[in-house]
């Protein structure tokens, strides 16, 4: 079965193409902010005319992943929304927790809810915790207000109430009520999109979804009839933050769970380009036009985190953004990318980001109107990123225009052209390597026992680099670097993330309750993994929970042991199991305590795909296909460098460096320390020996 792959990016939109014959083809082309779906229309029908032979439309499967959320929350662009919480909690998204990111900070700031005060209502009603009604929810009002949402032209309603994620008769009723006399207002219910304990982050993840559920379906619907139009008429999978395939109808419905998909889909495809090269454990580095990801991937699966925080008030400061309790990849972002424009400070000295060009007006050397320094703009001055084969040799950049930037810039600062390109090259770097350290210390992980697989239109260009300064002695640069996830699309499963909030103490285990609920969650699941064709006999199931010491404000996630143990067994698996994980967390067991469970999860998945090898679209009969100046700091000069065709490149035969690998996508800088090979999967595979 063909299956085409887009990845919306902020700069560029990348395409992966598997036809009929089981060949690969790639694409790229760039992004339109204004309409994102411009650019995914454009590529489609590129592909769908270059390869029409090869391509039957009537099984051909598209998969999506998109910065359509993202995007949304960030830039504030979502739909006129409203929230219902119960009635005498309507500040819940002012209030928050009462958790201070910055406990001396006597100014401390927050980004402002997405929902305003005017638009945010109580809805009369009152449930205890044990589900017990105190006050019966008054019908009358919430017919009011759902006529005086849509006099005030509210799009979307997110719906919120006390105790929902196990309760949630008066949730449900609210939005029969609603649909009743404002049958044009989207509206989301917290039992549906996070049905789990904690009001504020329940609440804010209920707003994300509800702001941005408007935006997503129409982005559906514009793709699904473009499609249609050209003969595809399945539905889309989308790619969610924890790294499996939806059909477009739970997309649409729930996209707050998408807000992560593009960087998902990366290290999804990081983590099996890391196995085809004979590595179980790998660091993920992902940079694109606008932002950097680094993730950890221990044991070739990608670490699964049950929260998210975005849209920070004080850029990667935990606990100042908005919480989102979804299952999610756990990685780390920071705001460097080839569009990161660089800059003199108040201080005298260089800054580079979080500002970016994106892909209008982009960097200078785009000649689309950019005029400030960025990222590419340096790395195009040093030598490392080629004008003649950008991506591909499509895409027409101007040396020129990128060393006018630079020079600027330089005078500006008062140092020389080389001096200012290489600073902006190797503070960005400087900042990727740090965060990568802390991101390993937090999770107990020597970075420099890592292979790092590079990918991302930036990262080959920058991976060389960030490896020295972690200590890291291995990279792997897999063929369609450029359009890495857009490949992990072609290889993540179709899977489904379902949880609920139903606390138990295990010295008051109820098998019969616990059975009931799992298989729940099951139905759940399945419903959705089978509609995408996922044939039932394929479908695996993972089952953990979030536990804790009986008293304890926060949980640790748990795997269920067998679920077919015999209870006393069972449960003396879970509590070793907890232990374990405690300790390996916190180096120190809790005596004489009691646990309990708060939330119970379940991941339902299909199969995964194997990797594919892009078609080789070699440039002439030889690998090297010229030299050009390239800049080396540890050499202190600019010298002759060879450049080679990746495609081209024999296997397992070592070269040395200093040299630049290209792909029709991205480029690949070796300095003078490296070794490099082609492995048999068409990696090339660099080794750095320190002198």
């Amino acid at each position: 079965m063909a299956k085409l792959a887009f990845d919306t990016g902020g700069t560029f939109t990348d395409f992966a193409l598997l036809d009929d014959s089981g060949e690969l083809h790639l694409h790229k082309v760039l992004s339109t902010p204004l309409n994102p779906a411009d650019a995914v229309i454009q590529g489609v029908s590129d592909l769908l005319e270059r390869f029409r032979g090869s391509v039957d439309r009537d099984g051909l499967q598209i998969l999506g992943a998109t910065t359509v959320v993202t995007n949304a929350v960030l830039e504030r662009r979502g739909a006129e929304t409203a929230l219902i919480a119960t009635e005498g909690f309507e500040d819940i998204l002012r209030i928050r927790n009462e958790g201070r990111y910055d406990l001396y900070d006597l100014k401390l700031q927050y980004p402002d809810p997405l929902v305003g005060r005017d638009d945010t209502f109580g809805a009369p009603e009152r449930l205890t915790a044990t589900g017990v009604t105190i006050r019966d929810l008054d019908e009358d009002r919430i017919r009011e207000l759902g006529t005086k949402l849509t006099e005030r032209g509210i799009k979307s309603v997110a719906v919120c109430l006390l105790h929902a994620y196990k309760y949630p008769r008066h949730e449900q009723r609210v939005r029969e009520l609603l649909a009743e006399t404002a049958p044009d207002v989207y509206v989301t219910v917290s039992s549906d999109v996070c049905p789990e304990v904690r009001e504020f982050d329940r609440a804010s993840t209920t707003v994300a979804n509800a702001y941005t559920r408007p935006l997503m379906e129409r982005h559906v619907e514009e793709l699904a009839r473009a499609f249609g139009e050209r003969g595809i008429d399945r539905d889309l999978l989308w790619m969610t933050s924890s790294g499996g395939l939806v059909p477009s109808p739970r997309a649409a419905k729930l996209p707050v769970r998408l807000i992560e998909s593009g960087p998902a889909a990366g290290a999804v495809a990081a983590a099996e380009f890391g196995r085809i090269a004979g590595e179980t454990s790998v660091l993920s580095f992902d940079m694109g036009g606008t932002t950097a990801k680094l993730c950890l991937i221990p044991n070739g699966e990608p670490t699964i985190s049950t929260e998210l925080e975005v849209a920070h008030y004080h850029r990667f400061r935990k606990g100042s953004g908005f919480p989102l309790k979804i299952q999610s990849i756990h990685m780390i972002e920071i705001g460097a990318g080839g569009g990161s424009i660089a800059a003199k400070n108040a201080l005298g000295l260089l800054n580079v980001g979080p500002r970016s060009a994106g892909a209008l007006p982009g960097p200078a050397a785009y000649q689309r109107g950019g005029t400030e320094a960025t990222v590419t703009d340096a790395d195009i001055v040093l030598g490392y990123m080629g004008t003649e084969n950008f991506v591909g040799g499509s895409f027409k950049v101007s040396k020129d225009a990128a060393i006018a930037a630079v020079d600027k810039l330089a005078a500006d600062l008062g140092v020389s052209r080389e001096r200012c390109a290489w600073g902006i090259h190797d503070l960005v770097n400087e900042a990727m390597s740090k965060a990568a350290a802390m991101h390993a210390t937090d999770l107990g992980v020597d970075p420099r026992q890592l292979p790092m697989v590079a990918f991302g239109g930036a990262g080959p260009v920058h991976a060389y680099g960030i490896a020295r300064k972690l200590g890291i002695s291995r990279i792997i640069c897999p063929t369609g670097a450029g359009v890495t996830s857009a490949l992990g699309l072609m290889i993540a499963p179709v899977a489904v993330d379902v949880s609920a909030s139903s606390p138990m103490a295990l010295a008051k285990w109820d098998g019969a309750t616990v059975k009931s609920m799992l298989a729940g969650l099951a139905q759940q699941g399945e419903d959705v993994v089978i509609a995408t064709g996922v044939a039932p006999e394929t479908i695996d199931y993972r089952y953990s929970v979030d536990m804790r010491h009986v008293g304890q404000g926060h949980e640790i996630s748990v795997v269920l042991p067998d679920l077919d143990l015999p209870e006393d067994q069972f449960l003396a698996e879970l509590e070793a199991r907890f232990y374990a994980h405690y300790i390996e967390l916190f180096g120190r067991k809790v005596e004489n305590s009691g646990m309990e469970i708060m939330t119970w999860r379940l991941r339902v998945s299909g199969e995964k795909a194997s990797a594919k090898r892009p078609v080789a679209e070699v440039v002439g009969p030889k690998p090297l296909k010229g030299h050009r100046k390239v800049y080396f700091d540890t050499l202190g000069e600019t010298v002759d460098t060879p450049v080679y065709d990746h495609y081209a490149l024999p296997v397992n035969e070592v070269f040395n460096g200093p040299a630049i690998i290209e792909q029709r996508e991205s480029s690949i800088v070796m300095g003078p320390e490296g070794k490099a090979h082609v492995d048999a999967k068409g990696n090339l595979i660099i080794d750095i020996e320190e002198k």
